[in-house]
């Protein structure tokens, strides 16, 4: 998903914070060549992340580099997290 896709999935985040994200290395999306641009396709675990890390930021005031860290280990172990949006799993 290109800058535009993502700027509409998270609310109140601006182009100029996504490009801040990207150039510090925060994020890593995937460059695609259009004649001679290049264009971030973000995946959908860069926009989870992104996502996550937005919201500790504005809602939290968390620093960048903390929320990206404990964003990523979210996503990388959802269950260290309360999620109360999914139910949870049968193991019947």
């Amino acid at each position: 998903m290109y800058a535009g896709g993502v700027l509409k999935q998270v609310d109140g985040l601006t182009y100029d914070r996504l490009t801040y994200f990207v150039r510090a290395g925060y994020v890593k999306p995937k460059k695609i060549k259009r004649g001679s641009l290049l264009y971030n396709d973000f995946s959908e675990e860069d926009i989870e992340l992104i996502k996550l890390s937005w919201e500790l930021i504005s809602k939290h005031d968390v620093r960048t580099r903390a929320a990206f860290e404990r964003a990523r280990e979210e996503v990388k172990d959802p269950q260290l997290s309360l999620n109360l949006r999914a139910p949870p799993k049968n193991s019947d």
